[in-house]
This record gives C-alpha cells, structure tokens and sequence, in this order.
C-alpha cells in the first residue's frame, strides 16, 4: 500500500514538472486583486465571477483573487477601502458609485485609464468617440463619461447593468382593496387615494411586532429615496451654473446639461462651471410637505360611500367635514393620523419587513431587487409590482424613475504595477464591465421564472421573444414609457460630496418628519439649513471671494493668539526653571549614581509618548492647515479652514450642545457617585453585597450596555421604558405619557447620559467611599458631642475631606467627556436631527463621512484649546494635594 502511494506521489510530480517545463519560463502568473462586490469565489454563479471565471479560463497568466479588507457597516463602510488605498493595500478594481465617483477622482483614489482609451486632442475637457482608441467608449452615454472626466483624465467605466427605483407594491394587498394593480397613480392625489384605500389601523396584522394596523406605504429616510420625489414636482436637487466669459452673466441650468448657447447665440459649452445645492427650492420643500402629508394627514372614512374622505385645518376645528350637499359630523375616534409607516431604528420597522408581512402595500426601492426582496423576506416574488414616481399636482409635475449605474474603477496603486500587468487589470476591468455580464444575469433571472422582472427591450435583444407574455402588462408599460421619455430619468447628483447630504437629509429632514415627534416639525427650516450648510463646504466649498473677505481679519487674530502662547509658554518656562534653581539651592534629599541615569531611565518612556502622541499632534498641526488628501498631493491653504470653521454654524451649535453634554454629565454622572458612596457608607448591614450589586456593571463591556439602553428606550408602548411609565400610570393622579425617548430630540442627550450614570457611578462610589475611610472617627464623636446633625457633618467634615479626590477627579471628568461620544455615536449618531451631534462625533463624521481630515484637525484643535487651560488647572492643584492612607473596612 505503501509503495503504491509513493508511485502516485512521483507520477503526480512529474506530471507537474511536465506542465511547468511546457510553460514559458518567462511567462509569470499576473495576481489581480478585485473587490468582492464583482469577485468572491463562495458565489461562482454570480454573472461577474461567471465572466471573470470564464477570463482565467482563456488567459492561463491571469490570476485573480478577491480583496480581503475590512467590513463594516453604515457611515464607516469606506474607512477600511480609504485606510487600504493609504498604505498601498487597497484592490486592484473596485466599485464607485455614480454618486460618489467625482469624489473619489479629487481625492486621488483612482487610477486614469487614458493609456487605453484614449487622450483629448481638441482640447474641450472631453474625449470624444473619435478621440477614444477604446471602441467601446462611444457605446456609453456622454452624462456617463462627462462625469469620470476630469481634466482629460478618465477614471472609471459604467457597468453594464443600470438599476432602476419606483414604487414597489403588493398586487394581491392593492386587489384586495378594490384597485387595478394594472393602473397604477400616476399623481401624488392619487397615490394619496391609493394609501388611503389601503389603510386599515384596525386591523389585527399577523406577526407585527408594533400593532399599528395597516398603512398604505413606507417611508424610508434616506435622501436618495426622496430625491424622486422633489424630482417628480419638476425641481433639480443641485444646479450649475455658467458664467458668460464676455457678459459676466451668469445661467443656472440643470444639472444634466452638457452643452448650453445663450439667447445671443454665445456657446458656453467650455465656459467654467460651478455648481450650487437646491434643496430648499419650492419643489425640494413640495417633497418634504408629501412625506410630511403622508405620515401626519388627517381625514376619515365617510360612513356613508365607505370612500375616504381628507381633513383640513378648517374642517378639524369646526369637527364637520362638509362632502357635496351633505354635512358629516366627526369625532376624535373617527380621525385617522396619516397613510403611512416610516422606517425608523426601532425594532419591527424595517420596510421590507413591513411589506412582507402585509403592515404596509408599498415602498419605494429598486426595481430589480423585486425578486431578492421577495426571497429574503418569504414573500412570493408574483405579488410583487412597481410602478413610476407619480407626478406632483403642480405646474412642472412628472412622472419620474430613479436610474443608478454605477463604475468600474482602478485604485490609484496600480500606477505602480509595471505595463504588462496592469494591462491585464484593464482587461480583468473591461470584463467585468462587459455587456455579456448583463446579459447572463438577464438570461438566469429568465431560466428562474422571473423574466417577469425584466426589462422586455433585453428579452427582445436576447431573443427570448417567448418569455414577453410573462411580464405583466403595466411593467411592459412602464419600460416602454421610459424608453420613449415619457417618464422622466434622473441620477443622484454627481457633483460635490452628495453622500454627505443624503445623510444630512436623512437625519435632519426626514426621520424627523417619519419620527414619532415629527407632526409639527419644521422642515421648511431644515431644508434651508442643509442648503446653507451644502453650500458653505459640506456639498461645494466656499468660494475665494467669500474666503478672501475673512483672510485678513482671520491674519490678526492668529497672530495675536501665537502671541499669547508664546508668552504662555515662556512664564511656564520661567516658573520651572525657577524651580530648578531653587531646588539646586536648598538641595535634595535624594540622589542618584549618576546624572545620565534618570534619563536613561525615561528614554524609552519619552520615545514611545513622543512616536505615538506628540508626533501625530504635530502632523495633526500641520493637516489644520492643508487640504488633506489621503491619496496624492495635500494642498497648503493657510487659515481657510479655521475661517470656514468660524463661519460654520453648526460647529458652534455642536459646542453649545458638548457644552450641555458635559453639565448633564457634571451634574448625574460626576455627582452620582459621591452621593452613592455617602449612602453605602452608612449602610449598617450588607455593606458589602450592595458594593458588589452596584459595581456589577461597570464589568460590563460598554458596547453592550449602550445596546442594551436602546433597546429599554424603544418608543412603543412595548417599550420597556414605557412599560414602567405605564405601571407607575397606575398611582392616584399619575398620569404620564408614553414618550420617543432618543427619538424626542427634548430628551435625546438626556437618554444618552443616563446608561453612562447606571453604568460607571459604581466603581466611582468605590474610590469615594475609599477616601471617605480617611476621615477619622474622633472627628464625628467630637461633633456628636457639640450636638452637629448630620447635615452639618456632611458640611464641615465629609465633604471637606472628600473636597482634594472631587477636584481631581471633576478636572480629569471635565476634560474626558468634552471628548467623549460613545455612547451617542452607539445611540443615536447626533439625532434626532442634530440634537446629540456633540463636537468629538462632529470630528468623527468629518474625518469619515465626510473625508474633509483637515476640517476635523481644525475642530479637533479648537477644542483641545479651549481644554488647555483646565489641562494646566490640575497640574497646578496636583502640586498641592495632600493624600492620607485610608484604613480598610
């Protein structure tokens, strides 16, 4: 057995020697990394690992393997791509978003791929389908190049596959109510008229989880979702704007246009663009009032017709509703709040779970995810519909869909690859980009049954003429619409930092209008302020003219504060070489071998303090003031980013709220302890199991006690919170109602500093009670006998012996939760709105989110300036404290 094995094992070699001998000696393996969005060998029937399976099959050099960075959900999705493309880990191709693409372009993340495609000879910024040596260049729509051009340099190509979003809708919930699911609404009135037939909040709904009834759609709060509706009322969520280079006057235009010539016949197709937010035009503030109208319209079921009738202000007040001839009176139980249930971050509201389970019978999301949102959630995929945004009831209304084609990119590290390899990438890239990817995934949507889902112009195209009969009639409908341009197609905006703003408006705007809270919300305010603020640098920076205003004023004032630091730091000087000389004049009491031994001694000490805080504080003086670029040239731009930061409201507003952050803190987490430690102190028997039942959290990971407090906080009656108000409803003249909790952006920062309070007042306790040890007993016998009660004990004993330990440590309390944001980053990420968005989560969103690292140093030294101070107040005190050894009990 034994000799049989050894035979194979040399077969086995040699066959191998064979194979490689066969291969050229100079032809080696080329590794292309690609990022799992296109390869990951667990799904190898995936069309993009089909196509790159099929490559390697073909070109016997390639080798490609999948990226292994980081996963991390929500806002720090990126962090781990923007970490690998700073230390040079990044994949070779990865997706971009529509988006975001330009973004990424300006922060030197990609690679130009001019060496295949080909270079601008004419000079316009573009290349044109006779520039281009890359045949298929001219197959891409020229919105598509125009928006990965960047002086002549072309970073990324489209994939093959667009996504398009509309409503998405039960068909059996919509013929249960009576409607055609083949005639969809095709206004907002009759959409309205829609989720009015389709709600029930009476009815008993099996498996929900918060008993609200039935709603007739939900609202998601992500600003990409509602960019369709302020679409659909006739307005553009950016604008651009060209400047006559003759008349000096300015034309705003849509965000799409790509060549413009004036009423004078002047062409300003190369003239400079800049772009401007447009959130807050009428039809973005429409949008708003539609979502609001939605989730916090009142009206009622005519009792008569059984058809819903809509309430106004008038009719509430006079509570009678006059229909036709007829005058119906109402009370408060026939009043219905709203057609609609938002998706929030509470338990049970997530939209698909909603749709499944038959809470609601619409959503607005992508159309060719009908099929993986069927499966995911164990709905049927043949009850499943969509239909386009409806038009708005106003002049420039329109029926709109929302189209998503996002790029194929190379990361800026390939530049390092020698030419042969990185023609391979573009090979691997072009593969992925190929039309045969779409087309597979076509064909096995179709070998699935679900060519209902497909556009009918692919199942033409693919000569899969017998499947037409499949797809229903309003979805062939709705795509030969849009291929004619009846409906309306629009993308994301492309430039600027948009994916900040749809978390903006996220945060600020619609999940406070969705919110339990949000009925008298001011979203004509908030709009104004995300414009304002999209404006002034988050979206599009401040222009120099605005800039050059402030520089002066901005030179002073930074000279007049190196001034006052340098005099600072020559009286600290000065004080501690007075010390020295008087210590070198009176002598010590100690001695050492040798005058080199105490710094060797705190060499290595010093080293490691200066390698891992004093240089990165330095390079984080110097990123204050630069355009920091993690990738490529980082541009010196003096004191404009602490001008924009002075210029920035919600930086001073974030410092207000950090402000009423740390009093909360002072005033529960700081005083709780020391009134803990005075009660246990005074506990004659079962001292020490109380000690222990109330350090038991603080052995707790702080993650799950966060979690833990946001599940308690759930703004349901269900609520554990609510639950206990409810019980305490039950005493005598007690009447309290049931509250949001973070969802209340009144209470919010309250909610966040209580878990803090339960979590870390016992350890305290136990150092207070420690120093409490300290006091000696005769004192309190001496005062029993003076005949002093407790309170002035308290007053002239305990608490000026606890006076030195309360110092301290309010200084070291003081200054660490100015920075502190965990349990806010865990709770709530600043919302409400902006109502626990303290200064050290506004540096995070900054440096993460936003990518603006030079914005976030400016703030980051702002407010360790402000700390300085209180920084130099406890060494000063430190001197003077006197510590006693406490006895143990």
């Amino acid at each position: 057995m034994k000799l049989k094995t050894i035979l194979l094992l040399l077969l086995f070699g040699g066959m191998l020697n064979l194979l490689s001998a066969a291969e050229p000696a100079d032809k080696k393996p080329v590794n292309v990394v690609v990022a799992p969005t296109f390869w990951d060998p667990n799904y190898p029937n995936r069309a993009t690992c089909k196509r790159l399976i099929e490559l390697m099959r073909d070109d016997s050099q390639l080798r490609i393997t999948q990226w292994g960075g980081l996963s991390l959900p929500g806002g720090a999705g990126r962090a781990p791509l923007m970490m690998a493309i700073a230390g040079k880990t990044a994949p070779d191709i990865m997706e971009a978003w529509f988006h975001i693409v330009g973004n990424d372009i300006r922060q030197g993340f990609l690679y130009p791929l001019n060496e295949w495609i080909g270079e601008d000879r004419d000079g316009d910024g573009l290349i044109d389908p006779k520039e281009a040596k890359w045949g298929k260049w001219a197959e891409i729509p020229p919105l598509w190049r125009q928006v990965v051009t960047k002086d002549e340099k072309v970073y990324a190509v489209p994939q093959a596959t667009k996504y398009y979003m509309g409503v998405l809708f039960r068909t059996d919930m919509v013929r249960a109510a009576g409607l055609d699911p083949e005639r969809t609404p095709e206004t907002w009135d009759e959409l309205i008229y829609w989720c009015q037939k389709l709600t029930d909040p009476s009815k008993e709904v099996p498996g929900a989880i918060i008993r609200q009834g039935q709603r007739g759609i939900a609202l998601l709060p992500y600003g990409f979702t509602w960019l369709p509706w302020m679409q659909s009322a006739g307005g553009n969520p950016i604008m651009q704007i060209r400047t006559s280079p003759t008349t000096g006057k300015e034309y705003l235009l849509p965000p799409d246009t790509l060549r413009f010539t004036t009423p004078e016949g002047e062409d300003l197709s190369r003239a400079k663009i800049t772009w401007k937010a447009n959130f807050s035009s009428e039809a973005g503030i429409k949008a708003a009032g539609f979502y609001h109208k939605l989730r916090w319209m009142r009206w009622m079921i005519d009792p008569e017709t059984k058809e819903p009738v809509s309430l106004n202000e008038e009719d509430l007040a006079a509570k009678k509703v006059k229909i036709g001839d007829r005058a119906i009176a109402f009370t408060p139980k026939d009043i219905i709040t709203g057609v609609a249930r938002g998706q929030t971050e509470q338990r049970g509201t997530g939209a698909f779970d909603l749709l499944s389970r038959g809470e609601v019978a619409m959503v607005t999301w992508f159309v060719q995810d009908l099929n993986s949102i069927g499966s995911t959630t164990g709905l049927d995929s043949d009850l499943l519909s969509w239909f386009p945004f409806p038009a708005a009831n106003s002049p420039g209304g329109r029926q709109v869909v929302q189209v998503q084609n996002h790029y194929v990119t190379m990361c800026e590290s390939v530049g390092d690859r020698p030419k042969e390899e990185r023609d391979k990438v573009w090979e691997v890239l072009t593969a992925i980009t190929d039309q045969k990817v779409a087309d597979d995934a076509v064909r096995e949507k179709v070998l699935s049954g679900l060519a209902r889902f497909v556009n009918p112009e692919d199942l033409k195209r693919l000569g899969l003429d017998d499947y037409l009969k499949d797809v229903p009639k309003g979805i062939r409908d709705n795509y030969a619409r849009i291929a004619s341009g009846d409906i309306a197609v629009f993308t994301e905006p492309y430039m600027g930092f948009w994916i900040t703003m749809d978390n903006n408006i996220n945060a600020q705007v619609l999940s406070l209008i969705i919110a339990e809270t949000g009925d008298n919300f001011d979203y004509k305010a908030a709009l104004n302020k995300i414009e304002t603020d999209a404006n002034s640098g988050l979206m599009f920076g401040r222009s120099e003219a605005e800039l050059d205003r402030y520089r002066p004023t901005a030179r002073i004032i930074f000279t007049l504060l190196v001034i006052v630091i340098v005099v600072f730091f020559i009286m600290i000087v000065r004080s501690q070489l007075v010390a020295v000389g008087s210590q070198h004049v009176t002598g010590s009491t100690r001695s050492v071998a040798h005058p080199l031994a105490p710094w060797l001694l705190l060499g290595p000490a010093v080293l490691l303090i200066g390698l891992w805080s004093y240089y990165p504080l330095l390079r984080g003086m110097v990123m204050a003031f630069q355009d920091y670029r993690i990738a490529g040239e980082s541009r010196f731009v003096g004191l404009d980013n602490f001008i924009s930061l002075a210029l920035d409201s919600s930086f001073w507003m974030a410092l207000v709220r950090t402000g009423y952050y740390v009093l909360l803190n002072m005033a529960l987490a700081f005083c709780a302890p020391i009134i803990l430690a005075l009660m246990l102190s005074e506990i004659p028997v079962g001292k020490y199991v109380y000690r222990t039942f109330f350090f038991l959290p603080q052995v707790t990971s702080g993650l799950v006690i966060a979690l833990l407090w946001k599940m308690m906080y759930e703004p349901t009656p269900q609520g554990f919170m609510n639950q206990l108000i409810g019980y305490l409803n039950m005493i005598p003249f007690v009447d309290i109602s049931s509250q949001t909790w973070l969802q209340d952006p009144k209470i919010a920062m309250l909610c966040c500093v209580i878990p803090t309070v339960w979590a870390s007042m016992g350890m305290a306790s136990l150092i207070y009670l420690a120093a409490l040890k300290s006091v000696p007993e005769e004192l309190y016998e001496a005062a029993d006998v003076d005949g002093a009660g407790i309170f002035t004990k308290l007053r002239k004993i305990t608490m000026p012996t606890l006076l030195p330990l309360i110092v301290i440590n309010f200084v070291g309390a003081f200054i660490g939760t100015f920075q502190n944001m965990g349990n806010i980053f865990l709770m709530t990420f600043g919302g409400p709105g902006e109502s626990t968005t303290v200064v050290g989560l506004l540096i995070w969103k900054e440096a993460y989110n936003n990518l603006r690292f030079s914005m976030a140093t400016s703030m980051a030294w702002v407010l360790g300036s402000l700390l300085i101070g209180f920084t130099y107040l406890q060494i000063q005190f430190l001197k003077k404290v006197e510590f006693r050894k406490a006895e143990s009990d």
